[in-house]
């Protein structure tokens, strides 16, 4: 399984083409990096397994490769195929989501599942005793190289400490629970099934909440009088007397944007001159938030009924990619208030959802 896993994490490098240069942004959002605003907003929670079998170029994938085939095999001879396997799912998942949640940089690579090996070895050794030719790969031995290899992730950028974290604490708990190759198998059956379980609960888990993302967090200073609520791990690009702007700081087609915008004083319908407002809005200043390269068009449809004023839709072509434009106004107290998101097409159903969601959310001081 060792070998199968480590072939695995070949195989994709190689199918994404990052065998001989390495994997752009683009190419590891493509193939499944972890990304918390796309796990959060999209429900693609398949990404914190997916996360695990990728890497950025082939010195990434061999220093991992080192420490698994090095510690893992060793392992993987002294438990029960079930328990083995057990541990890596769960090693991954705790991986992934310690990372998911400590951190909202892109991340990826087996080095989690690295750390939980080792932590695994040196739980499993320490209290099952192991003896024989295998001794030196298991026990409190392997306590320093735990450490030194913590201390040189902790003093290095770029590293997700988070994961590294994860997934030793996970492997270090679970190495306790591990019985020896031939003891009987039930137990690891039972963990087997319970690995297998939390994998399949985590895929469905994002297929299930993904009508009802994005997830939003705590409510944000908003323009004039507003507070707003704006989805989680979003960051705040732009802000103004009148506006404030948000995106979930990726690139090309994984890029997501929201604005909102108080319009000037007015007495009644402050809506009824929103398609061109939102025109305005996007060619004067917002486009530079889709990155999608210079503007090259942008087209607006008719407005059409929304909750407490109107909704509009278009899209913003760039010299990079094309996004989907979904505005909704709604009269605010003696203004009107704008809800402008961007995202890529495909896309769509997330649009609208977003602008509702925090158009709704949108609270007086």
């Amino acid at each position: 399984m060792t070998l199968s896993f480590l072939l695995a994490c070949l195989w994709i490098l190689v199918a994404a083409g990052g065998l001989r240069s390495g994997l752009s942004l683009g190419g590891l959002l493509a193939y499944g990096a972890k990304a918390t605003p796309l796990i959060l907003d999209r429900g693609e929670t398949w990404r914190l397994l997916t996360a695990n079998l990728l890497h950025k170029d082939i010195l990434h994938l061999a220093f991992n490769a080192f420490a698994i085939w090095n510690v893992g095999g060793a392992l993987e001879r002294a438990l029960r195929p079930a328990d083995y396997l057990a541990l890596l799912i769960f090693t991954a998942l705790g991986t992934t989501v310690a990372s998911a949640v400590g951190s909202d940089s892109i991340s990826l690579g087996a080095s989690g599942i690295a750390f939980g090996v080792l932590g695994a070895s040196a739980a499993f050794g320490w209290r099952r005793g192991v003896q024989g030719s295998l001794r030196a790969h298991f026990g409190l031995r392997l306590v320093p190289w735990l450490i030194a290899l913590f201390a040189a992730g902790l003093g290095s950028q770029g590293v997700d400490n988070w994961g590294h974290g994860g997934g030793l604490v996970v492997g270090a708990a679970l190495g306790l629970l591990l019985t020896p190759r031939n003891w009987p198998g039930e137990a690891a059956a039972h963990r087997f099934a319970a690995a297998a379980g939390a994998l399949l609960g985590t895929v469905s888990l994002g297929l299930f909440a993904a009508p009802f993302l994005p997830a939003l967090g705590a409510l944000h200073e908003g323009p004039g009088a507003l507070q707003v609520r704006l989805p989680l791990g979003w960051r705040k690009v732009a802000t103004g007397p009148d506006r404030v702007s948000y995106t979930n700081g990726l690139a090309l087609s994984w890029r997501s944007s929201v604005s909102v915008v108080l319009g000037p004083p007015c007495t009644k319908n402050c809506c009824a001159r929103a398609a061109g407002t939102i025109r305005s809005l996007i060619e004067d200043d917002l486009w530079h938030l889709a990155d999608a390269g210079a503007l090259n068009a942008f087209q607006l449809g008719n407005a059409t009924p929304a909750p407490d004023g109107v909704r509009l839709e278009g899209v913003l072509t760039g010299s990079d990619a094309e996004m989907l434009v979904t505005a909704v106004c709604r009269q605010e107290g003696a203004a009107a208030a704008y809800v402008v998101a961007m995202q890529s097409p495909p896309n769509s159903a997330g649009s609208a959802r977003l602008v509702d969601r925090v158009a709704e959310g949108m609270r007086p001081k």
